[in-house]
């Protein structure tokens, strides 16, 4: 190669070098502005505010409840009076919860009930519910756990209310007791059960209804006039009731009042429902930010393996010029020599 030659691709291997400085430089500033992004969005982490759930002590509230060998009566609210006949009282309002028993239906999924009827309804019955097991039989009644009623209705727990439930006066019922609980089903109802006959006997599978007597609250209020006794704290020590139209039979009593703090559900549950509603949109945003954060990464990573390409590149220019720099040397060397001789 000709010392001219030599210069040119010198010259063209310098031009390279300097594009591929360019590059490098262009592409460190946009690595530097996606680090930026970054920042702005590590800050944006930083300006979140994470929701805390409430905490069920900071939703309490004071109850009131007269101390009565009639009802637990509770307070609900109290004002007092400005002006008229009762000056100086307050108008109360009283509630109450009151247990009303009801019947309940109980149906026992994947039964096995199998009968025999005998000269006086049935005189065997075996109720298989699940992992539980019942027999009436007439020849062996020291060890049946289900017991046949004629009468004395009252005498069985919620029997009364199921028949009236049901509206009737008399019948034949089968009871067996589970965790203090009888349920019942009647002659009429295992009569109108479609059976299978196997081995001379009646049998059912499927799911059987059984009854039983639960409770219903149900809750009452009441308005009276009444003077209120405070302590020191302010908290409510006793009442007397002046007037009532709802409740006569506490006219003129005394009575104490017991304070006690219990949770307000209600606010509770509404500050329950905010913190999920808030914890949906941090999560939102979290996820947001974490895409964000990953495009920009997944960027960067595609802009440092370009400038691996240019180092590599850089690294053969450098060689390839050094080469050329050593063949200009030789050259000129050459054509000194080739004069002074």
């Amino acid at each position: 190669m000709g010392l001219a030659a030599s210069q040119a691709r010198f010259l063209g291997l310098t031009a390279r070098k300097s594009n591929v400085e360019y590059q490098v430089q262009q592409i460190n500033q946009q690595r530097v502005a996606l680090s930026n992004e970054v920042m702005g969005l590590y800050g944006k982490y930083n300006d979140l505010e994470v929701p805390t759930p409430p905490v069920v002590t900071d939703y309490m509230k004071t109850t009131y409840t007269i101390d009565s060998t009639l009802e637990k009566y509770q307070i609900e609210n109290f004002t007092k009076i400005t002006s008229g006949e009762y000056e100086g009282y307050y108008d109360v309002s009283l509630t109450w919860d009151e247990e009303i028993a009801k019947a309940y239906t109980y149906s026992a999924k994947d039964s096995v009930i199998t009968t025999k009827k005998g000269d006086d309804g049935y005189s065997y019955l075996h109720f298989q519910l699940g992992l539980d097991s019942y027999l009436y039989d007439e020849n062996d009644l020291e060890n049946s756990t289900i017991t046949k009623i004629t009468g004395d209705y009252e005498k069985y727990q919620g029997l009364n209310t199921i028949m009236k439930n049901q509206g009737l006066t008399d019948g034949t019922f089968y009871m067996f007791m589970k965790n203090g609980t009888a349920y019942y089903t009647s002659q009429n109802d295992l009569e109108s059960t479609e059976y299978e006959t196997v081995d001379g006997k009646e049998t059912y599978y499927g799911t059987y209804t059984f009854d039983y007597q639960g409770a219903q609250k149900k809750t009452n209020t009441a308005t009276a006039k009444a003077a209120l006794t405070q302590e020191n704290s302010g908290r409510l020590s006793t009442i007397q009731i002046i007037n009532s139209e709802d409740l006569p039979e506490l006219v003129d009593k005394v009575y104490s009042i017991t304070t006690s703090s219990v949770e307000d559900s209600t606010l509770y549950d509404e500050a329950m429902n905010n913190y999920e509603y808030k914890k949906m949109l941090y999560e939102k945003e979290v996820e947001k930010l974490n895409a964000k954060t990953k495009k920009l990464q997944e960027e960067d990573r595609a802009l440092e393996l370009q400038i691996n390409q240019l180092d590599t590149e850089q690294k053969a220019l450098d060689t390839e010029m050094e080469s050329v720099t050593k063949v200009i040397e030789d050259t000129i060397d050459k054509v000194f020599k080739t004069f002074s001789s």
